[in-house]
């Protein structure tokens, strides 16, 4: 952000920079005002170019940012009320699972390919 308004401050202080001194240098009288405005063209649609880019990708960063803390909290959500559904029983059993020691390797085997619990109906 700083870059941005250093290069704008730059810009443009180069463009009264070069007005000024071309006046003075060509005596151009009344075409300063013709030069200053064919100069002023580019200089504002490089700023104005520069700054919406800048407010676009703000935009889109902050709707990211938005759209994932939904769904985060979608998924909290969900969870906790999958949770408050546990009987005492199952939270204990639960419990239990989750402080085993290999538990993150048993899960690995517990999920088919596709997503699935797989229970031993043996």
């Amino acid at each position: 952000m700083n870059n941005r308004w250093m290069i704008t401050l730059l810009l443009w202080l180069a463009y009264l920079a070069t007005v000024f001194f071309f006046g003075e240098w060509f005596n151009l009288g009344g075409g300063v005002i013709a030069l200053a405005l064919i100069l002023v063209l580019p200089l504002m649609v490089v700023t104005v170019s520069m700054w919406s880019e800048s407010y676009i990708q703000t935009k889109t960063r902050a709707e990211a940012e938005k759209t994932n803390q939904d769904t985060e909290k979608r998924k909290r959500d969900r969870l906790d009320a999958i949770l408050r559904d546990l009987s005492d029983e199952q939270l204990m059993a639960l419990k239990l699972r989750l402080t085993e020691p290999d538990f993150e390797d048993e899960v690995r085997y517990m999920l088919g390919d596709d997503g699935e619990l797989i229970t031993d109906q043996a």
